[in-house]
This record gives C-alpha cells, sequence and structure tokens, in this order.
C-alpha cells in the first residue's frame, strides 16, 4: 500500500473516531457502495437471536435507546458497524440469518458469542463454545454461499464488490473468554494466540479471494483491563 494511502486511511479514521459528530458522513469520501461485516457480539446486528430466540439480546433493555425494541445488537443502542454505515451514507447492515432484509448494500455475518476457532477444534482445546456454532468460518461460509447468489461468476464478483468496506472481526476475544472462564491458565491461553491469528490471517486471504479490495481487520479490546478479569 503507498504511503498516500496509508495516510489517507489514518486520516480518516483518527476523523471518525475523534469527531463529536457522524453528521459530517466522512466515509462518504471511500464512496463505499456495501458493507459486509464478520464476526462476533462487538458487531452482530441480529443473527444469534434468529438462532437462538431466548438469548438476553432478544429483551429489553437491547434496542431500547435507538430502536426502542431489541434487534438483537448487545447494546441498547447502534453497534461500531451502524456508525460505519451511517458515516458511508448507507442503510443500516442487516443480519444476514434475516431472510427478508434488502442485501444491496451489504450483509452482517457476525454473530455474538462466535470464536474465530471452530467449535470442533475448541473442543479438540477441551474448551467448549456454549453461545453459538457459527464461528469464523461458518461465517465465512454463509459469505460464500451468498455471493454464489448475486454473482454470475468472479469477474461479476469483483465487479460488485469493488467499491464495498469489508470489515474481517473484531474475532477472536470469545476464544480466550470461553478458554479462561473454563479454567485454562494463562500460558495455556497464550499458547492458543497462534491458530487464532491464523484463523483470522486465512479468513482475510478468503475474503479477498471473493473479490474485495478494501478490508479492515479490527484488533481486539484490552480484555484484561476488564474487571471481571
Amino acid at each position: 500500500m503507498a504511503a498516500s494511502t496509508k495516510s489517507l486511511w489514518i486520516s480518516i479514521f483518527l476523523f471518525l473516531f475523534l469527531s463529536s459528530s457522524f453528521n459530517a458522513h466522512l466515509l462518504k469520501v471511500c464512496m463505499f457502495d456495501a458493507i459486509y461485516q464478520l464476526g462476533d457480539s462487538i458487531s452482530d446486528t441480529g443473527n444469534l437471536i434468529r438462532e437462538n430466540l431466548n438469548t438476553p439480546f432478544s429483551h429489553l433493555p437491547y434496542g431500547e435507546s435507538f430502536f426502542n425494541n431489541p434487534t438483537g445488537r448487545c447494546s441498547n443502542g447502534l453497534l461500531m458497524i451502524d456508525y460505519f454505515a451511517l458515516d458511508a451514507g448507507l442503510p443500516l447492515v442487516s443480519p444476514y440469518l434475516n431472510k427478508d432484509a434488502l442485501t444491496n448494500h451489504g450483509v452482517n455475518f457476525a454473530v455474538a458469542g462466535s470464536t474465530a476457532l471452530s467449535s470442533e477444534l475448541l473442543f479438540q482445546k477441551k474448551i467448549s463454545s456454549p453461545v453459538t456454532n457459527s464461528s469464523l468460518s461458518h461465517q465465512l461460509d454463509w459469505m460464500f454461499s451468498h455471493f454464489n447468489s448475486i454473482c454470475y461468476n468472479q469477474r461479476d464478483c469483483n465487479e460488485k464488490l469493488y467499491n464495498a468496506l469489508f470489515l474481517v472481526g473484531e474475532i477472536g476475544g470469545n476464544d480466550y473468554n470461553y478458554a479462561l472462564f473454563q479454567g485454562k491458565t494463562i500460558q495455556e491461553v497464550k499458547d492458543m494466540v497462534p491458530d487464532v491469528v491464523q484463523s483470522i490471517k486465512s479468513a482475510v486471504e478468503r475474503v479477498i479471494s471473493y473479490g474485495a479490495t478494501r478490508v479492515v481487520v479490527p484488533g481486539n479490546f484490552p480484555i484484561g483491563c476488564f474487571p471481571i478479569y
């Protein structure tokens, strides 16, 4: 990536996060026409509650401050992906499992509670995934199925996805959460890091193979600062 391009991205995101208002639509300069999201509860806009209606996120106070009813977001209002969409001048990105939603401007494949590693691989490490089995690889399969439904061929996909923003994560936090909450030592969790990173790296490569040209890979939060730990 050229230095000028890197500077542009840095400037855009600094302004986005430091601005006191999102009304300026700063992401419009990027001319995104769609957003595709992979991830967990940080970005799920309603997939988990369509897998399981009994989650807390299907009840108030979730969603009450913006939507006046729960939407499956793990928030009382909007998520980061919602602010990105609004700032880019796009509709809010609908969850993949909402089959009645419009998908012209992107799809959200993120599922709250999901992991970067598959539930099978976690099981080999004697870690359970208690919330969902829709791990990163599962979400990628959903994405592949979606693109198969809207693209005639690879060239068509390349054209349709050229101006799309892809967000691969944040993902991986739950791998560490589940391990720690289920009694794994800090060293055992550290030993998981290469596998988690490789899973995310493979996901990015797969997304690019679909035709993505603009990909953001958000990092994890400093979870060691959370009071629960």
